[in-house]
């Protein structure tokens, strides 16, 4: 269990740390009042540190723009490092609430820090991964991938729904996520207390770990393995059919 509440901390606390202690300009942004505009392109990957909203609108050219509250669109911090565009606040100055709207010609990753909103309206890519820590809501709309990565540590949210080849899952904490579609298979660990509604996704395959008091909900239309320790339940529906280890207070529920 360690192991695993580790390998999904790492890397998003490197994104909350640089969030708190970067006090460089980035990107000079055009406009006034409400609104500002920002030149940046190149980059395939979106990431959001702080509280505010992000829409990204796969399709097109580049294009960063952003309305809000004065105050905060002037400490709006937009930068690329390689392939990612971020999106934080200066030296982390959260007064006020922007809202960043950002057009790219396709996604292939999303990162989350903080309590902020990152909203995707589709990803077509052979591979997407993305990364929450924190409280904030990750939405993907339309997913269209051979294999989608998705890790949370915290009480983040990851709503996806779309097709994928795999689905692999990691929560570390409280999180959640729902999920809806279809996948060839769906690989789910949850360390902690994090709940998965995934009944209106289905899939062919699945491999499920649960240690704590999490639950995992879906629909498998075919063989599962399935391990729960602790109180965490784990259904499967009524076609799953299921090799089970289990040690706890908890259920698992696979066929009828």
């Amino acid at each position: 269990m360690r192991a695993i509440i580790a390998a999904a901390l790492l890397p998003l606390a490197a994104c909350g740390n640089s969030f708190t202690q970067d006090d460089s300009p980035g990107i000079p942004g055009t406009g006034s009042g409400n609104q500002r505009s920002f030149q940046a392109a190149g980059f395939d990957s979106v990431e959001l540190a702080g509280s505010d909203d992000v829409s990204v609108r796969v399709g097109g050219g580049f294009a960063v723009t952003a309305e809000g509250d004065a105050e905060a669109l002037d400490k709006l911090k937009i930068t690329r490092d390689g392939n990612t565009l971020r999106v934080s606040r200066r030296n982390g100055r959260s007064r006020g609430h922007a809202r960043v709207t950002v057009t790219m010609p396709a996604i292939t990753g999303a990162i989350l820090a903080g309590s902020g909103n990152l909203s995707v309206d589709r990803v077509e890519a052979r591979a997407f991964k993305a990364k929450l820590a924190g409280s904030g809501n990750l939405t993907v709309a339309a997913l269209r991938t051979d294999a989608a990565d998705v890790s949370i540590a915290g009480s983040g949210n990851a709503a996806l729904t779309g097709r994928s080849g795999t689905l692999d899952l990691s929560i570390a904490g409280s999180g959640s996520a729902t999920l809806a579609g279809e996948s060839d298979r769906l690989e789910v660990s949850i360390a902690g207390s994090g709940d998965v509604a995934g009944e209106r996704l289905v899939a062919k395959a699945a491999d499920i770990k649960v240690m704590g008091s999490g639950s995992v909900r879906a629909t498998v239309d075919g063989r599962a393995e399935v391990m729960a320790m602790g109180s965490g339940d784990v259904d499967l529906g009524a076609r799953a059919r299921c090799s089970v280890r289990k040690m706890g207070s908890g259920s698992v529920r696979c066929g009828g």
